[in-house]
């Protein structure tokens, strides 16, 4: 290193901390929303604690006992972060940044925060919460054009969508990105959490909104949820991409992946939660599980064991799968003919939990619906083919306001 290239680090370094510490100049109070919470965020060699709690902020030097989240980063990702010229959701999608704990609270962070040196726009992730008809339901928003809704699957969270919000939003749509009830942060009710309660949960979303109409994405669950909503809403949908959506025929050994984590239907027995077999779940999720980075396999293992850990949200999780698996083929095969809106398919062969075969089913059984097959790609397209989903889905979307 020369030393000029040792000069740049030392002013790096110093910009930093003196930014760092500025934050609660900077702190947005109409954000919070009683949230109480340290993160550690680690920039190069130092490590910062960043505290929120009874609307106020602090931040100082050294690690916090214990933060809701880790953050690491080198010292020019943070401060392109900061600055505006790097989203934080693409610095963590090109792994120039790692979050641990719980990524819902990491993501969360920035938006606490007004920007360094313009005003706050639709551009800007924010995080609401929404009164869904008596349910609270947590969701991202961002952008600005044509809204979409998007669903994520079953055991996961709004996280899970992050690969397809930096394209969608560049393309000039607003983005509503919600945890589902007994998901994430969202409410868990004690109720069936059947397709059709999804549905209604996401129109009385949209109505609290102000959303008449949308398109709707949905992974997995929330693919199925897309589904139903177009079926018995088609008011509220302008078309929907379904991404390997959980219809009626899993494989239902790959599915006791994810029993065997959660090893009890008894909600309010404590059980231990095993890392081990969680990461082997997720891997069954992919086509080639040497794609997925290895601290992005230790972060989505942490945070599925983190919200599981809660009785409400493991029945939440049992009570969905039941009615997954439990669903009849027959009437659903029979109500996909009443979906008239324009659908878009998108399966990976290699999908181990619903198999493809069922894509060719679906796409026909849709009157408008047109399918796109992956190779080598499993059960969540977004991450293990993001330039092919996301250009498909941009296409679609683009030919839906022709």
């Amino acid at each position: 290193m020369n030393v000029a290239q040792r000069l740049s680090v030392v002013t790096d370094r110093d910009e930093v901390r003196a930014r760092v510490l500025a934050l609660p100049k900077r702190f947005r109070k109409s954000s919070v929303n009683g949230l109480k919470a340290e993160w550690e965020l680690t920039v190069g060699q130092d490590v910062y604690t960043i505290s929120v709690a009874d609307k106020r902020c602090e931040a100082r030097e050294g690690p916090s006992a214990a933060p809701v989240a880790r953050i690491t980063a080198d010292p020019r990702t943070w401060l392109a972060v900061d600055d505006g010229e790097l989203w934080g959701i693409d610095a963590v999608l090109s792994r120039r940044l790692e979050v641990h704990g719980n990524l819902d609270l990491g993501a969360r962070l920035q938006t606490l925060f007004e920007p360094r040196a313009r005003r706050r726009g639709p551009f800007d992730l924010e995080q609401v919460e929404v009164d869904a008809d008596g349910l609270e339901m947590s969701a991202y928003v961002i952008g600005e054009g044509p809204p979409v809704v998007m669903l994520h699957g079953l055991g996961a969270s709004k996280i899970s969508l992050m690969p397809l919000i930096p394209p969608l939003v560049h393309a000039g749509h607003r983005l509503i990105v919600p945890d589902l009830p007994g998901h994430g942060a969202s409410a868990k009710p004690r109720t069936q959490y059947t397709p059709r309660f999804y549905a209604r949960s996401v129109r009385a979303l949209m109505d609290d909104l102000g959303i008449e109409r949308a398109a709707v994405i949905g992974n997995s669950l929330g693919g199925r949820v897309a589904l139903e909503l177009a079926a018995r809403s088609p008011g509220h949908v302008t078309g929907l991409v379904a991404l390997d959506p959980a219809v009626p025929g899993f494989r239902v050994r790959y599915v006791l992946g994810f029993t065997r984590v959660i090893p009890t239907e008894v909600g309010a027995i404590p059980f231990p939660m095993r890392e081990r077999w969680m990461r082997l779940a997720i891997k069954r999720l992919v086509a080639d599980p040497s794609r997925l980075p290895e601290g992005g396999l230790q972060a989505a293992s942490e945070e599925f064991i983190r919200i599981y850990r809660e009785p409400v949200a493991r029945m939440a999780f049992f009570d969905s799968l039941r009615h997954l698996l439990t669903e009849q083929p027959r009437p659903f095969w029979g109500h996909m003919r009443r979906v008239r809106v324009p659908a878009l398919v998108i399966w990976g062969r290699e999908d181990r939990l619903v198999p493809v075969r069922l894509a060719y089913k679906l796409a026909d059984a849709l009157p408008r619906g047109e399918l796109m097959v992956l190779p080598g790609v499993g059960h969540v397209p977004q991450f293990e083919a993001p330039e092919e989903t996301n250009g498909a889905i941009l296409r679609f979307l683009a030919d839906l306001s022709d």
